[in-house]
């Protein structure tokens, strides 16, 4: 009898949005923006795709991998000061977000 291996889910990581103090599960495949609606934030973005920095946001704990992203949108001198874009982050730690005003960009 062959055994059929076993599929194990996604590893997963706390998220927590601090502008709501809510905690979430975020995949590791899956990006801050996904999770964050999928558990009903109401996270500011336009776009999803890196092209526009609505969804800039301050990363306060953890660390991320950033998807490919219109460098326009986050600089690298925005990245040094701990800033990420929630749609093309995705978690490689327990993180803690915050999304940013326009001014605070």
């Amino acid at each position: 009898m062959a055994r059929t291996p076993k599929s194990r889910p996604p590893k997963s990581h706390r998220l927590t949005i601090a502008n709501t103090r809510q905690t979430i599960d975020c995949a590791a495949n899956q990006t801050v923006l996904e999770a964050a609606i999928a558990a009903g934030i109401d996270y500011p973005f336009a776009c999803a795709t890196g092209n526009c920095g609505t969804c800039t946001s301050r990363l306060d704990v953890g660390k991320v991998t950033l998807l490919p992203r219109n460098d326009a949108c986050l600089s690298p001198q925005q990245i040094k000061a701990g800033q990420t874009l929630a749609c093309r982050a995705r978690p490689r730690s327990d993180l803690t977000v915050a999304w940013l005003s326009r001014a605070e960009r």
